[in-house]
């Protein structure tokens, strides 16, 4: 039943797709994030519904069936983009033999950034901004949305797993967290009470999705996030509210093992699975060093022979009491992760990317103050995009997550939002030299 009613939601998506390039967009990163296709079990889970729309989309632009596009361009965001395909493609073509997953995760990283470098062309309205800001919020709002309600109903007792797309359940706490900033910044700008009261109500399940996942990381991250809402909200009284509610939610709800299970975390050093991550983390140094420029190859501290080529080499980490080198572990850091994949200058050129995006999120909220107060929505739109990439840096330091697509569209996004912002503040200024001519 769930195959048909996709099917048949396909078939109406694909026929607004095709009558325009700004729908077909939305509609392939809707598809990739929201990742309809784990939801269902019968023919619907294999169809390349993600491709579909991408091909669309890439056809429209080429025909120029789009009004309101922008020519091609380059900015900082898409130039260092286009240098990190480059060196993924040289990583994945010079990778140490036989590793799994090596140029799937190759392509699907080239296949992100190709979808963000088009996003200038496409998001050139502030109604188009804000569409790609609600589809966002709803692809990966599903996801806490199905697992809260779950959580709800069990009584507590609901373990969320995630799907198969985002890994196990630290990286889906992960991906839950990311969106709460999206979440938050819609229900306070919609002017809608009831879609209002819908996006808070998804929020808070959100929330308790996280705590469904039994993630320490998870529940790290959110404390972040939580601290960060309130010291950088100029309602710092709502904020403390909100985050008030959402603590006391948790408490009422947690199961007595979800509590155990957060105290661990007091001592880190006497937890075998942080010593296992201390362990790929050396291993993953290692690779780099031997490999500066390119590294292993995408994710080469897994591939067995590799682990043990590395595992008693130099490295950036001592060896320390409690190290397991016994099996091969995922990096479990997107910045060892990087570093191994790719190298000190696969290292570089990722930090690079959220460091640009912090600079740009700075001048977007610079700029929409200069602006007046017409403009106090890019500021807050700035600042919840900010607040996810910050979610994503604190918790992706202990995941294997650093080719997910979220944190690279946002990085994108703020670009958009800064170009957008010269727009305007140039229609601004020739509307005042003309009105000074007159």
């Amino acid at each position: 039943m769930r195959d048909l009613m996709l099917f048949g939601a396909m078939l109406v998506f694909f026929a607004l797709a095709v009558g325009n390039t700004f729908i077909a967009y939305m509609l392939w990163g809707w598809a990739g994030l929201a990742a309809v296709n784990y939801y269902v079990f019968g023919f619907m889970q294999t169809q390349p519904i993600v491709q579909v729309f991408a091909i669309i989309t890439l056809v429209l632009i080429v025909m120029g069936k789009d009004d309101e596009r922008q020519p091609f361009a380059l900015n900082r965001t898409s130039s260092i983009y286009l240098v990190y395909t480059a060196q993924a493609l040289v990583c994945a073509t010079l990778a140490y033999p036989d590793l799994a997953r090596n140029w799937e995760l190759a392509v699907n990283l080239i296949k992100t950034l190709l979808y963000c470098v088009l996003m200038p062309m496409v998001l050139t309205s502030r109604y188009r901004i804000h569409a790609f800001v609600v589809m966002l919020a709803i692809a990966t709002g599903l996801h806490g949305l199905l697992d809260g309600l779950k959580f709800i109903a069990n009584a507590g007792r609901h373990v969320a797993m995630g799907i198969g797309k985002f890994g196990d359940n630290n990286h889906f706490a992960l991906v839950l967290v990311m969106s709460l900033p999206l979440l938050i910044y819609i229900s306070r700008f919609v002017s809608s009470r009831l879609i209002k009261l819908g996006f808070m109500g998804v929020t808070v399940l959100t929330v308790l999705a996280v705590v469904a996942t039994h993630s320490r990381g998870g529940l790290a991250c959110m404390v972040a996030v939580a601290l960060w809402f309130i010291a950088t909200s100029k309602r710092k009284m709502a904020g403390l509210l909100l985050v008030s509610v959402s603590a006391v939610l948790v408490v009422a709800m947690a199961p007595a093992d979800w509590t155990e299970r957060m105290n661990t975390m007091r001592d880190a050093g006497a937890d075998n699975s942080f010593m296992q991550r201390v362990s790929a983390w050396k291993v993953s140094s290692a690779i780099a060093l031997e490999n500066p420029v390119f590294g292993g190859g995408f994710h080469a501290v897994q591939a067995r022979p590799v682990w043990e080529r590395f595992q008693n080499a130099p490295s950036l980490l001592p060896t320390m009491q409690g190290m397991d080198f016994n099996i091969a572990r995922a990096a479990h850091s997107i910045y060892f992760e990087v570093m191994g994949d790719g190298g000190f200058l696969g290292l570089i050129i990722f930090l690079t990317v959220f460091l640009n995006a912090i600079f740009t999120a700075r001048t977007v909220i610079r700029e929409a103050i200069a602006l007046g107060p017409e403009f106090e929505w890019a500021r807050n739109l700035a600042e919840m995009l900010l607040l996810t990439i910050i979610a994503y840096l604190a918790g992706g330091a202990l995941l294997s997550a650093a080719y997910f697509e979220m944190p690279y569209i946002v990085c994108m996004l703020l670009e958009v939002l800064k170009l957008h912002l010269r727009r305007e503040r140039r229609l601004t200024d020739s509307n005042g030299a003309r009105k000074a001519v007159a």
